[in-house]
């Protein structure tokens, strides 16, 4: 087990590892293997069988069809997760420069009773306090083979010293690279995500910095609503709502109006959207393969629509019921595509869809309902009913709790 590393400058000319010629070409060269394997290897073993071998035509129907089937499989289940893998290594590369641990990294297989619970694991130094380490696991699997053997207590000397310097790229808290240093630049490039089995007693990292966060997510780290910098809030001023009115916020005749009409829209749409499915239906006979794909499609219509209107339905029961008034709400405003979330202290509401997107940063808006549950804002603070819920409750541990720069 190495117990020291020694940090010497990036081998990279630039601010990133992606800036690295040798690094870029590995990458590429990988990607091209990825993309080409699964095609390169069935067109060869078709040549194989059908130019090659003399075999019969009902035997060569079979070897197509089954190889056929093979890449569908090949397709699905092998090339699509690596070109994934490699298109998020490389949102790393792009971010983090490499690091060169000419001494290696503390590492261990892990024994089965330890506070580790037998999982293997390298030591980091933490990039916002260099004096305490941060431990990235290895999983078990064919991708960390190599490097499980050569972290073992019985591995040779000759197979220790491959991983006796290391190059490291990324933030242990978050997503990080592990390479060894090969003739023509980073081999063996590996991901470790810190991924930790629920229920060990590992340490968690402390806070970090609005920095490393904002790095993180630049970097493709899925980090929660809570743990996500405040970017906007320091540029956008606080938008002050006025007062909200009195009394239950159904009672307010905004309210009312768009409660109706949002309740009228999911009704009609409910009510419209089978009518074009029923008259494909009637226009001729389908076969089974075909009227069962209609049917799943108006499934797959119908069904959202249903839940968000008994959501809505269900918002304006217990809203009314509990009499819940309008009140002012801090918020910050977060864009996540279609939708907009609300950030709130310990909470994030999201939106189920907002047509019109308030500009992000800081603001007030009105909030009626239950903060932990269901509830609806006024964005414009006039009345207008958008129904929200709680994604996110209570600051995530570890390294899900940011630094809140004010």
């Amino acid at each position: 087990m190495t117990h020291q590393s020694h940090v010497v400058p990036s081998p990279a000319t630039g601010d990133t590892a992606w800036q690295h010629p040798a690094t870029r070409r590995a990458c590429q060269v990988r990607l091209a293997l990825h993309l080409l394997g699964v095609p390169l290897g069935l067109a060869a073993s078709v040549v194989v069988f059908v130019v090659i071998l003399p075999t019969p035509m009902w035997l060569i129907r079979i070897l197509v069809t089954m190889h056929l089937i093979a890449g569908i499989c090949g397709v699905c289940f092998l090339q699509v997760p690596r070109v994934r893998r490699m298109f998020g290594l490389r949102r790393i590369l792009r971010t983090y420069p490499w690091q060169v641990h000419e001494r290696g990294l503390p590492h261990s297989t892990g024994q089965r009773y330890s506070a580790h619970r037998g999982m293997s694991w390298f030591k980091v130094p933490d990039p916002d306090n260099p004096d305490s380490w941060v431990s990235v696991y290895l999983d078990r699997s064919r991708r960390t083979r190599w490097w499980l053997e050569r972290m073992a207590p019985q591995a040779g000397r000759e197979a220790k010293a491959e991983i006796r310097t290391l190059w490291f790229a990324g933030d242990p808290r978050f997503r990080a690279i592990l390479a060894v240093p090969g003739k023509r630049g980073p081999h063996r490039m590996l991901e470790v995500p810190r991924a930790v089995r629920q229920g060990t007693t590992v340490e968690q990292p402390g806070p970090a910095s609005d920095e490393a966060l904002t790095r993180a997510l630049k970097a493709g780290a899925p980090l929660s609503e809570l743990a996500r910098p405040v970017e906007a809030s320091d540029r956008t001023p606080l938008l002050r709502a006025p007062a909200p009115p009195p009394g239950a916020a159904l009672s307010f005749p905004a309210t009312r109006r768009s409660m109706r009409l949002l309740l009228l829209r999911g009704t009609a749409f409910l009510v419209i959207a089978p009518i074009p499915f029923l008259g494909l239906f009637l226009l001729g006979p389908f076969s089974f393969a075909g009227a069962k794909g209609l049917g799943l499609l108006l499934f797959a219509t119908v069904v959202p629509a249903f839940q968000r209107s008994r959501t809505r339905f269900k918002l304006r029961r217990n809203v009314r019921g509990d009499g819940q008034p309008w009140r002012t709400l801090d918020v910050e405003i977060r864009h996540r595509g279609r939708a907009v979330v609300l950030v709130t202290g310990n909470e994030a509401l999201r939106t189920q869809l907002v047509l019109h997107r308030p500009p992000a940063g800081r603001a007030q808006v009105w909030f009626a309902g239950h903060l932990h549950g269901d509830g609806m804002v006024s964005l414009r603070a006039d009345g207008a009913v958008v129904p929200v819920r709680c994604v996110e409750k209570g600051r995530a541990s570890g390294a899900g709790q940011g630094k809140r720069r004010k």
